[in-house]
């Protein structure tokens, strides 16, 4: 089961550690706003948005390989079971739940956040695999720029009705209402647990890229 996540925010955080420059964020984040809008960027001439693309990619080998995450994302899963989720949207939400789950305890720091605003405001060239993608994209930044900092994060609701999104568009891990009613439980069940462990995270994932 190959589930790509969508948190963007915590990869704006990472970027933040790095540099300032709203290019490295820009690139950190692109590869789950391409999945988002249904992309794929196969380029860029922008040293610093490449550089943030390829710090994507690390920072993901990095933080599955963590033992406390791992670890959290099982606690998830049996949450997930006990509650009567089924399966498929179980071992989604366990891998996924825990990342949107972080990224709503990051949204405390104030230089997270106006990392983020700095990449979603950076503008760059990029190349596209498809003709559309482009303005896929373009349609995408509008949206997230006028939404703003991802404040819905900090509630399992919030995040609840974002993995019923992107779930129910995989007919094997579509949860039903049932399922979703469990999600919303142990997510919230769950919050307090990454409050403990996200120093923990951020040290791990810090030692290892910077």
């Amino acid at each position: 089961m190959l589930i790509r996540p969508v948190n963007y925010f915590g990869h704006a955080a990472v970027a933040s550690w790095h540099a300032d420059q709203g290019g490295l964020s820009l690139g950190a984040m692109l590869p789950d706003f391409a999945t988002m809008c249904g992309a794929r960027v196969t380029g860029t001439p922008d040293p610093d948005v490449a550089a943030g693309l390829d710090l994507h990619h690390r920072t993901d080998a990095v933080f599955h390989a963590l033992p406390v995450v791992t670890g959290l994302m099982r606690e998830l899963d049996e949450r997930l079971l006990q509650g009567g989720c089924a399966r498929g949207p179980r071992r989604a939400v366990a891998h996924i739940g825990v990342e949107l789950l972080l990224d709503g305890i990051l949204l405390d720091e104030v230089r997270y956040r106006d990392t983020y605003l700095a990449g979603l405001a950076h503008e760059a060239e990029l190349t596209w695999r498809a003709a559309d993608d482009e303005q896929r994209f373009a349609t995408l930044r509008s949206r997230l720029r006028a939404h703003g900092v991802p404040e819905d994060l900090r509630s399992p609701e919030s995040i609840t009705l974002r993995l019923a999104r992107v779930l129910a568009r995989r007919p094997l891990l579509a949860p039903s209402q049932a399922d979703l009613r469990a999600i919303s439980v142990a997510l919230a069940a769950h919050r307090p647990r990454i409050e403990v462990a996200t120093d923990t995270v951020v040290r791990g994932l810090r030692a290892a890229l910077t």
